[in-house]
């Protein structure tokens, strides 16, 4: 015997939830996948150990195979991946409730795309991917596919997300041109602070904080050579950091070991305008790996003629003082260097961070001190601005309204040195 029951979009059968029904639509467990709205009779034999519900229709159902295109609905998030219910293959609804994966490193895109492509999905998004290979039974991983013009196919929201950004592309572009009407700064320096607030607001661990901020640095760098500036200085490992929990520190020094060859190896930015990355800052208290990741980055970009990005770290203008005193008294017990020609340009030339003199110093996170970071630097006409938002938040907006404000005030500046 059987029983006869409509089938009608968010109605559930039994326990289990359904989603859009409608003709094709194949129903196994109580869960019908389809995304054509519509109503549908089935049936389901009552004499079965597991409920098996089949649709009256007339095509034929398709079984996922590798290179097969599928429609999906993701089912749930996490940080890494997309867990989807595959619905159809092609045009044909699926024979069984076959379940799929989509994961960062599966996409066929850059790096920044991968991770911004899965974390676009949402719960109930209906998204397009071909199968890529097969995991456990009734499982597969899966790739997302691209249209006729090579573009991933995105959510609705994720395409509206995209609209945005360009639009905040071109803003920045003609902001870019107005701000280039006036004088361009040669040097500004960056407090990234924040990371670790910003992860916690989102109930994060703290290091997906820091990678967030490494993300922002990657933009403001791409907006600082867009304006012109030459020299760049971010204070990115304080010595007294390493005073925090050996866990944050452990993974503070591994995301440094990454990202400083990524930076160097693979970032766009490099390649194509020729950055030229300096590390500033007592190296002798690296681990040897991380000390060979700096020393990576410096020798693969030491040859380039773009701008100049100084990466403190670790570091303490303190130590960075200290440190060139030693020197100047070195110098002098060796005879290069006479007592009379003891003066702040013999200090100064002895410093870590090299460049022409700080125009600006910028700190996020709405704290109003230095932190220990480029005091010789700054004490000398340097104007300071404190930012009351979190260094992920840190935006091309804010990055303008400081190079308007520093304009406007470089006349007084100039007739106080």
């Amino acid at each position: 015997m059987s029983s006869e029951t409509i089938v009608t979009p968010g109605r559930r059968l039994g326990l289990v939830e359904e989603h859009d029904a409608g003709p094709g639509t194949y129903v196994r467990g109580g869960m019908i996948y389809s995304s054509i709205l519509g109503t549908k009779r089935i049936t389901a034999p009552e004499t079965s150990e597991k409920p098996v519900i089949q649709v009256d229709r007339k095509s034929p159902l398709a079984i996922p195979t590798i290179g097969s295109e599928v429609l999906c609905r993701v089912i749930r998030m996490n940080p890494r991946a997309a867990t989807v219910a595959i619905m159809m293959v092609g045009s044909t609804p699926c024979q069984e409730d076959f379940a799929g994966t989509i994961r960062h490193q599966d996409i066929r895109s850059t790096e920044k795309d991968l991770v911004q492509m899965v974390n676009s999905f949402r719960p109930g998004d209906v998204v397009r991917a071909e199968v890529i290979s097969l995991g456990d039974q009734r499982s597969y991983f899966l790739a997302t596919t691209k249209n006729e013009h090579g573009v991933p196919t995105l959510p609705l929201h994720a395409q509206c997300k995209q609209i945005l950004e360009y639009l905040q592309k071109q803003q920045r572009r003609l902001l870019v041109r107005v701000a280039k009407q006036g004088r361009i700064p040669q040097h500004v320096a960056f407090i990234m602070d924040g990371n670790r607030r910003y992860a916690r607001k989102r109930h994060r661990i703290a290091s997906s904080g820091h990678v967030s901020g490494f993300y922002r640095l990657a933009n403001v760098l791409e907006w600082c050579n867009d304006l012109g500036i030459q020299n760049v200085s971010v204070f990115a490992f304080a010595i007294n950091n390493f005073s925090r929990s050996p866990e944050e520190v452990s993974a503070l020094m591994s995301l440094a070991k990454e990202k400083l060859r990524e930076l160097a190896d693979k970032s766009s930015l490099v390649k194509q305008h020729g950055v030229r990355i300096i590390i500033a800052g007592n190296r002798d208290l690296l681990p040897g790996d991380v000390r060979e990741a700096a020393e990576f980055a410096e020798e693969k970009t030491q040859h380039n003629r773009g701008m100049r990005l100084n990466i403190c770290f670790p570091y303490s203008a303190t130590d960075e003082i200290s440190a060139a005193i030693r020197k100047v008294t070195e110098d002098v017990r060796k005879g290069v260097l006479s007592e009379n020609d003891i003066d702040e340009q013999a200090i100064e030339s002895r410093l870590q961070i090299p460049g022409p003199p700080l125009d600006i110093l910028v700190r996020t996170s709405g704290q109003i001190r230095f932190s220990n970071y480029m005091l010789w630097q700054s004490a000398k006409l340097a104007y300071i601005r404190f930012v009351d938002v979190f260094w992920p938040d840190f935006s091309f907006f804010h990055m303008f309204c400081i190079l308007i404000s520093w304009q406007l005030a470089y006349k007084s500046i100039k007739q106080r040195s």
